[in-house]
C-alpha cells in the first residue's frame, strides 16, 4: 500500500467518523423534536436540518465506503479472468472513476459558489446551503484519492510482476 492509500485511508475515516457523530446528531434532533413536540414546542427547521445533515453524513461517509469495498460491483464476467487481467480492467475502471469525481468535485464546487453568490439559504432558517454543499465536495475528493491510491497500487501490481 503507498503513501496516497494510507492518506486517503486515514482521511476517509475522519470523514466517517465525523459522519458517525452527524448521525447521532441527526438521531437527538428528531427524538428531540418528537418529545418538544409533546409539549407544544416542536424544534423550529428540523426537516430542513434533517435534510441537510442527512446529506452531509452520506457525503462524508462514501470515500469510507471505497475503502472498505462496499459499493455494489457486478464482476461476474471480469471473475473469470486471470489475476493480471483482472487488475488491468481494475485499473481502466479506476481511471474512468477518478475523471468521474473529479468533474464531480469540480461540479459540485462551481454549484456551491453559484449558491454563495445567490445568496441561496434554507426557508425556516436561513441557513446558507453553500458550506454544505463544500463540505459534500470535500467527501468526493476524499472518494477521489482512495481510488487514486488503489489505481497507483494496482499500476504497481502489474508493472512488479
Amino acid at each position: 500500500m503507498g503513501i496516497v492509500s494510507r492518506i486517503a485511508i486515514k482521511i476517509s475515516l475522519a470523514l466517517d467518523v465525523t459522519a458517525r457523530w452527524i448521525w447521532m446528531v441527526l438521531m437527538l434532533l428528531v427524538v428531540g423534536n418528537i418529545i418538544s413536540r409533546a409539549f407544544g414546542y416542536p424544534i423550529r427547521g428540523t426537516f430542513e436540518w434533517v435534510e441537510l445533515l442527512t446529506a452531509l453524513a452520506i457525503g462524508l461517509s462514501l470515500a469510507y465506503c471505497a475503502v472498505q469495498g462496499g459499493h455494489v460491483a457486478a464482476t461476474f464476467l471480469i471473475d473469470k479472468l486471470n489475476p493480471k487481467a483482472q487488475t488491468i480492467v481494475d485499473i481502466l475502471i479506476e481511471m474512468v472513476m477518478i475523471a468521474f469525481l473529479a468533474l464531480a468535485v469540480w461540479r459540485i464546487n462551481i454549484y456551491a459558489i453559484t449558491l454563495r453568490l445567490t445568496g441561496q439559504v434554507t426557508q425556516t432558517t436561513e441557513f446558507p446551503f453553500y458550506p454544505i454543499v463544500h463540505i459534500i465536495a470535500f467527501g468526493f475528493f476524499a472518494y477521489l484519492l482512495v481510488t487514486l491510491g488503489s489505481l497507483i497500487d494496482n499500476v504497481k501490481k502489474v508493472v512488479h510482476k
